[in-house]
């Protein structure tokens, strides 16, 4: 066996003998103690353990000239493990967290020599009290919008297309190395980050259309400012729930920023190398509420508007989970290979989700419910002639309330070809079905 598999082995077996003698405490969702072993009587000492994994089985409508394995393909199923996740969270001390997370992302059959179980996040936190908590490390600690950290609680299949849209450019799966502040001071809370983000090696500069630099980067400045009218929301994790599925009762109102000084380039009309800020700011409202707490039922709804300035006519195309492995250049639209789409770009990006979870289908034990849901993201951007318009329509069933979930999603994307930065248009629109089913433990 691999070396280091077997350590990772013996990590999770001792683990779970240390979880093996948790005392009866709080409830998960399976009604089965949670994975937490307090160190000290008063509860505020702990080792906690979770995690957890999606599977995803998926048709795809593949984007003009896609190739897997040099076959041209205009459509494709497949299976693949979208996330997997193994999180510990030690707290030695009231005021000292420390946080390890490892996994595994987008491992599909296109992909088999690059499928690691990766270090993710490790990072400390000191707290002075609940106004103003500091750490550093590698996280997702970040600002600009509520969805910009990653998944949690998703509505939807995953996440809206813009929310991490910069990931493998600045980042490394939404994580960077930096120092954060944070703080909850009555209905308020805030984020501020600043990080060094990865190496941005993409192509050499282009006449009047911006690309990320090869320069040394600059420092990643980015905050999430949030007022809670009505409950407050846990800020120990960067990740903000898509919904609550009724358990509470929030009406938020966030704005944040990110900035990278000199992150990106282009060449001007006497090709001269011209530099360029990135600058995004974004401004979101979030309700999730019950309506009827016997019976299950609530509604969940989300809107953004986000500013994006990578320089002119800059657009980044990306392909979840991509299935395909290349393109033809002579047959190749704008998007490029497979399921890729654009994200975000310089421009105007718009987003709208809304949802919620109907009557419980086993009342006596208030379990399996549908959660029907909708989203819509509308980006105007200034190299593209028509709207870049993605349409997102779900149902889910939870088996076991959000740790335990079976999701079907329909998605419908553009196809643009033309020219990028004068004439780009819509020539086509092409579907996307996802059958996911995700489970949590902790």
């Amino acid at each position: 066996m691999n070396r280091k598999y077997f350590k990772v082995a013996v990590i999770l077996v001792s683990a779970i003998n240390v979880f093996s003698k948790v005392e009866a405490q709080k409830k998960n969702d399976f009604n089965n103690p949670s994975l937490t072993h307090y160190l000290n009587d008063e509860h505020t000492r702990s080792i906690s353990l979770s995690g957890y994994a999606e599977l995803w089985a998926r048709y795809t409508q593949l984007n003009p000239g896609s190739l897997i394995n040099n076959e041209a393909k205009s459509d494709v199923s497949d299976l693949s493990l979208r996330r997997v996740r193994v999180k510990m969270t030690y707290k030695p001390t009231e005021k000292l967290m420390f946080v390890l997370q490892g996994g595994t992302t987008n491992v599909n059959v296109n992909a088999k020599g690059s499928n690691y179980f990766d270090l993710l996040d490790a990072y400390a936190e000191f707290s002075l009290n609940d106004k103003i908590q500091f750490g550093a490390g590698r996280s997702t600690w970040r600002g600009l919008s509520r969805f910009t950290t990653g998944p949690l609680n998703t509505l939807l299949y995953d996440l809206p297309s813009y929310a991490t849209s910069n990931a493998g450019a600045t980042d490394y799966t939404v994580r960077e190395l930096g120092a954060y502040i944070k703080g909850q001071l009555g209905k308020f809370d805030y984020r501020l980050v600043v990080a060094d983000p990865y190496t941005m090696s993409t192509s050499d500069p282009k006449v009047n259309v911006a690309s990320f630099s090869k320069n040394s980067p600059n420092k990643d400045f980015s905050g999430y400012f949030r007022y809670a009218f009505l409950d407050t929301e846990n800020i120990s994790t960067p990740f903000n729930s898509g919904t609550y599925v009724g358990k509470k009762n929030i009406l938020s109102v966030g704005a944040g920023f990110d900035y990278i000084h000199d992150a990106m380039w282009h060449q001007d009309i006497n090709k001269n190398t011209v530099n360029d800020d990135m600058k995004s700011f974004a401004i979101d409202l979030f309700y999730d509420a019950p309506l009827n707490k016997e019976k299950g039922t609530s509604v969940s709804a989300y809107g953004m508007a986000m500013h994006n300035d990578y320089g002119p006519n800059y657009i980044r195309y990306v392909g979840t989970n991509n299935p395909a492995t290349s393109v033809d250049v002579t047959q190749t639209s704008l998007n490029g290979a497979g399921n890729a789409m654009p994200v975000i770009g310089t421009g105007n990006t718009y987003y709208i989700q809304l949802g919620g979870t109907l009557p419980y289908l086993n009342n006596d034990k208030k379990n399996l419910q549908l959660q029907p849901a909708v989203g819509m993201q509308l980006s105007d951007l200034k190299g593209l002639h028509d709207n870049a318009v993605i349409y997102d329509a779900g149902i889910s069933l939870l088996m076991n309330g959000m740790s335990s979930r079976l999701t079907f999603d329909a998605q419908n994307r553009p196809v643009f070809t033309g020219d990028p930065s004068t004439s780009a248009v819509v020539s086509d629109r092409q579907w996307q079905f996802v059958l996911k089913y995700r489970i949590d433990f902790n």
